[in-house]
């Protein structure tokens, strides 16, 4: 990634930060500046922080499972390699 760019989950981020600061400075709740139907009360600093952290867990446990899937696939084709040399160098010659 270019340095100074920012990855479109922290654009989204920041988009939201912006409009919960605009929203404080008319005094108006976070939630009511946005158009939605549902009125829900903003949450709290530790709730925002636990909902973060449960985000960056799921999404840790994902790339842990592709790497796994990944780690899995090129130990294998190397073993394949392997055994085809080994194959391949004690066969008797001719």
């Amino acid at each position: 990634m270019e340095k100074g760019k920012l990855s479109p989950k922290e654009q989204a981020l920041l988009a939201e930060a912006r409009r919960e600061a605009a929203a404080r400075k008319e005094g108006l709740p976070a939630a009511a500046s946005s158009s939605g139907a549902k009125v829900k009360p903003p949450l709290t600093p530790a709730e925002r922080l636990a909902q973060l952290m449960e985000e960056e867990r799921a999404e840790t446990q994902e790339r842990k499972k592709k790497m796994r899937r990944y780690g899995i696939g090129i130990s294998g084709a190397i073993l394949a390699l392997f055994v085809l040399w080994l194959l391949r160098a004690f066969r008797p010659r001719r």
